[in-house]
């Protein structure tokens, strides 16, 4: 959305102005131009692509899981907007699948049918991913991993979805 103009808003210049009555017209700060848009789904995988080139493989993590609360947050005529796009290869299959899966996930959450992109082959893993990477916990990961998950062959710990 561009503004037509620029909003402005009108203050003293100093507070010897204050006294004086005189003013100065300074642009807002927080105006459309500058209005906060949540990053869709799409965007997400843009920059978990990015953390993976740079090696930043837990940074990629947190990324992708973020978009649960992203999407939780976001008023709900939004959300839709937020998982309609299908999201470029990040470069490795295992986020492919995870970005898949947070999104049907949420989609379920939501009582909405999650978007065919959601349902490519290509996100679908051949060998299962234990998110965790801690061999401990591979039994957790199975017992708690939502469908979404585990169909994909992406499992997660109880959990992992919650957000401080």
């Amino acid at each position: 959305m561009t503004p037509t103009r620029r909003q402005t808003q009108t203050r003293p210049a100093s507070p010897a102005d204050a006294k004086l009555g005189t003013s100065i017209e300074t642009p807002c700060l927080y105006d459309e131009a500058m209005a906060y848009q949540r990053p869709s789904i799409a965007d997400v995988a843009l920059e978990v692509g990015a953390s993976l080139s740079e090696g930043d493989e837990s940074g990629a993590l947190r990324l992708a899981i973020r978009c649960v609360e992203l999407f939780e947050h976001a008023p709900v005529d939004e959300r839709w907007g937020l998982v309609a796009f299908e999201p470029v290869a990040t470069g490795d299959a295992r986020f492919d699948a995870l970005l898949a899966a947070i999104t049907e996930y949420l989609c379920a959450r939501e009582g909405v049918l999650a978007p065919t992109w959601v349902d490519d082959p290509r996100r679908f893993l051949d060998q299962w991913w234990f998110v965790s990477g801690i061999h401990s916990l591979h039994a957790d990961a199975i017992a708690h991993s939502p469908i979404s998950f585990a169909r994909r062959g992406v499992f997660i710990t109880a959990g992992a979805l919650a957000y401080a």
